[in-house]
């Protein structure tokens, strides 16, 4: 049943600050006392529909654009776009509901109505679906206190979790605060998808904080989620996420199994980027298991349905020279380097094909080479070129018989396994 004092309260209230009239000025209009209205703001004292139709007939007259609305059914109409809205965020199809989304929120009647709020919280997902920093705005929104059920809240909190994508911790800790909130209010809700939306993001902020053990507790819980809810697409990017924290954990074995898992069900993935992401992924598995005719099938298998990912390149390189295929090898970074313009991470990757290169001709690797892609491993520690370049390097100095260099390598990776696993 639609609250309409609460609306009253809040509206009225939002109008006076966004037309920037005092409460005295207001109250004056309206005829309360400026004490009443200031009661009404605090939500201490309720508004009757008579007064906040004096409330709208004062905006009507200083803005000739605003034209409010009082049919309910818009409110409705709107309820019903946010729970497909939502819902199509559960499936990972809000793509195709996007340009839906924009025109029907560019019709004004619903801004200047009983749906206004609805249209703040439609629009903060659209936002999102589209990338948009919304953080301010939902937290406006939730501050408003308009919305007071469970389901509301629930889709507020999860949007102010994920509505900026950011690496600063503090940013980071106050989303995954927002989302155990998200989660409490599904606890009164039979809403699987929701549930499994949310704990869906709670892994992605976990992961990105880096805490992955942390992130391992909601999979399962999160995926049976989507499961019951229908939510296939989402439900395979959540195993895709799951293997690669075990992989960020070094446990390559079980990311190994869950890719391999996926790969035997790609009869039933009608996703192009999935699949080159899960063959790009054995790849890599393969490749730091010392695997490396395996490592260069899903390679080249990721090549074949599209990869345009350039990680792929070191595993076909690598592969290549620890097998002794010296040319392929050199092939490989040839193609590489054609293939791909200079942006940093690529710039990375080519120092790396520098030394192996050097290799490759059985030359020495200059020590400043070395040092000059060893002080950049920190800004690409996504690449995970340490557990290719540290047993290349200890190799190396060990060939040349320089142990000291070969012990300080070693150190090196021990101080980096631990790093990423604790």
């Amino acid at each position: 049943m639609f609250d309409y004092s609460r609306f009253y309260r809040i509206y009225t209230q939002y109008l006076r600050k966004y037309y920037e009239v005092s409460q005295q000025n207001l109250a004056k209009a309206i005829e309360i006392p400026n004490s009443s209205l200031s009661k009404i703001e605090a939500g201490k004292q309720e508004i009757d529909e008579k007064t906040f139709k004096k409330v709208i007939d004062f905006f009507e007259k200083i803005d000739e654009d605003f034209r409010f609305s009082f049919d309910l059914n818009l409110v409705e109409e709107m309820e019903s776009w946010l729970r497909k809205s939502v819902h199509s965020f559960v499936m990972m199809t809000y793509e195709s509901m996007a340009l839906d989304i924009k025109r029907f929120l560019e019709e004004t009647k619903y801004f200047h109505s009983f749906a206004y709020f609805h249209v703040l919280l439609l629009q903060a997902l659209y936002d999102n679906f589209v990338d948009i920093d919304c953080m301010e705005q939902v937290k406006e929104l939730i501050d408003t206190n308009y919305f007071q059920d469970d389901y509301h809240l629930a889709v507020l909190y999860d949007l102010y979790g994920v509505s900026i994508y950011s690496m600063d911790k503090k940013i980071l800790g106050i989303q995954a605060e927002a989302l155990h909130t998200a989660l409490g209010y599904c606890h009164t809700m039979k809403t699987e998808g929701l549930r499994g939306l949310i704990l869906y993001h709670l892994t992605m902020n976990k992961k990105i904080t880096g805490d992955f053990a942390s992130s391992l507790e909601y999979f399962e819980e999160c995926e049976t989620c989507l499961q019951k809810a229908g939510a296939y697409r989402r439900l395979i990017y959540s195993k895709l996420n799951k293997g690669n924290v075990y992989a960020e954990l070094h446990l390559y074995s079980i990311a190994e199994q869950i890719f391999k898992s996926l790969e035997n069900s790609q009869s039933q993935i009608n996703e192009r980027d999935i699949v080159p992401q899960i063959s790009e992924c054995l790849s890599w598995y393969s490749l730091v298991q010392k695997k490396y005719h395996e490592a260069l099938f899903y390679a080249k298998k990721a090549r074949k349905a599209g990869s345009k990912f350039p990680d792929i390149y070191i595993t076909m390189a690598y592969a290549n020279y620890k097998l002794g295929n010296r040319e392929e090898s050199r092939h490989t970074i040839f193609q590489f380097r054609t293939r791909f313009s200079s942006n940093v991470r690529a710039d990375f990757i080519r120092q790396f094909f520098v030394l192996l290169e050097k290799r490759i001709d059985q030359k020495p690797l200059p020590d400043y080479l070395v040092e000059r892609l060893l002080k950049k491993l920190p800004d690409f520690r996504d690449v995970e070129l340490e557990m290719v370049l540290y047993p290349f390097l200890t190799e190396y100095y060990q060939s040349i018989e320089d142990y000291k260099n070969a012990s300080m390598i070693q150190s090196r990776w021990i101080d980096y396994l631990q790093l990423t696993t604790t």
